[in-house]
């Protein structure tokens, strides 16, 4: 039971870190809309109106507000961003080799690491491990 809990919690943080609660309170209001409008103009015309864009309720003018202010909020500064980064332990960006194709000992290799050591082994080891054979 606390597994499930804790998976419950990890999945709403997920969803509210990358805006999902935007989404859901989106959906809630065409819920609402879609309901409102086809009692007073029937199904068709409804979903019509619900889903134009011309016709939104208070909830979508205050969902594309809150969308607005979250787009204005700048990301972490450069500064701050680096001194996290020490103290979390993350290593420096490394540009990684661009993708190309290499006639490599007969073989067709795909990105082959350049003068990057102990990277990627490409042949499987030999011989092979004895449980599988």
């Amino acid at each position: 039971m606390k597994r499930i809990l804790q998976l419950i919690l990890c999945l709403l943080t997920v969803l509210h870190l990358c805006g999902g609660h935007l989404g859901v309170m989106q959906v809630v209001a065409w819920a609402q809309m879609l309901r409102d409008y086809s009692q007073q103009k029937g199904l068709v015309e409804g979903i019509k109106e619900t889903f134009d864009g011309e016709h939104p309720c208070a909830m979508c003018c205050k969902i594309k507000k809150v969308e607005k202010e979250e787009q204005k909020q700048s990301p972490l500064p450069l500064e701050k961003f680096e001194k996290l980064s020490k103290w979390i332990g993350l290593l420096p960006a490394m540009a990684l080799p661009q993708p190309d194709w290499n006639l490599n000992e007969d073989k067709l290799v795909f990105a082959a690491p350049m003068n990057v050591p102990g990277q990627w082994v490409i042949a499987p080891p030999t011989p092979p491990p004895r449980n599988a054979a």
